[in-house]
C-alpha cells in the first residue's frame, strides 16, 4: 500500500485559515449589536437588527434580515469548508469553489447595500391626522436620520473576508 504524503500547511494557508475564521466571528458578532444607527437632535443610538417596531421604508425590512441571516450562514459554510480543506478532508476546487466564494461575498456586500437602503428610507410614522403630522413635523426639524450602524459592516466584512479566503485557500 502507498502511504499517503502528509500535507503541510505554509504560513499562507494559516493566515487564510484563521482569516476565514475571523470573519466568520465578525459576521456572527455583527448579526447581534447595534445594526442601524438613529441620531436625534444631535443624540445618537443603536437599534438592534430584530428589534420590535422596525418598519418598512422603501424595502422591507425582512429583506434586510434574511440577507443578514444568509450571509452569516454562508460565512459559516465558507469557513467550515475552508478549514476542512486546509487539512485535507474536503477536496474543493476549480469553478465550484470559485462560485461558492463569489456567491458568499456577493451576499455580505447586499447586506450593508440593503441595510443602507432600508435606513435611509424609513421616516416615523406618526399615524394619519393632525397627530401624525405634527410628529412629522417634529421628526423632520429635530435632524432625524437613520444610517446603518457597525453590524451591517460587520457582517459584510466578516463575508468578504470568509469568502475571500475560501477562495484563496488551497482546498485540495
Amino acid at each position: 500500500m502507498a502511504k499517503k504524503k502528509a500535507k503541510k500547511l505554509g504560513l499562507f494557508g494559516i493566515i487564510l485559515l484563521l482569516a476565514s475564521i475571523v470573519g466568520l466571528v465578525l459576521a456572527v458578532v455583527g448579526i447581534f449589536i447595534d445594526f442601524f444607527t438613529v441620531s436625534l437632535a444631535g443624540e445618537s443610538a443603536g437599534v438592534a437588527l430584530f428589534e420590535e417596531g422596525l418598519g418598512d421604508g422603501d424595502i422591507p425590512i425582512a429583506l434586510v434580515q434574511a440577507f443578514a441571516i444568509a450571509a452569516v450562514v454562508l460565512a459559516a459554510i465558507a469557513c467550515i469548508v475552508t478549514v476542512l480543506g486546509t487539512f485535507g478532508i474536503v477536496k474543493v476546487g476549480g469553478l465550484a469553489k470559485f462560485l461558492a466564494a463569489a456567491l458568499v461575498i456577493v451576499v455580505a456586500v447586499l447586506v450593508v447595500v440593503f441595510a443602507a437602503t432600508w435606513a435611509a428610507s424609513f421616516v416615523p410614522d406618526g399615524g394619519d391626522g393632525i397627530l401624525g403630522d405634527i410628529i412629522g413635523g417634529i421628526v423632520d426639524a429635530a435632524g432625524y436620520s437613520y444610517t446603518a450602524g457597525a453590524g451591517a459592516y460587520l457582517v459584510t466584512v466578516g463575508g468578504v473576508l470568509s469568502g475571500a479566503s475560501m477562495l484563496l485557500a488551497k482546498l485540495k
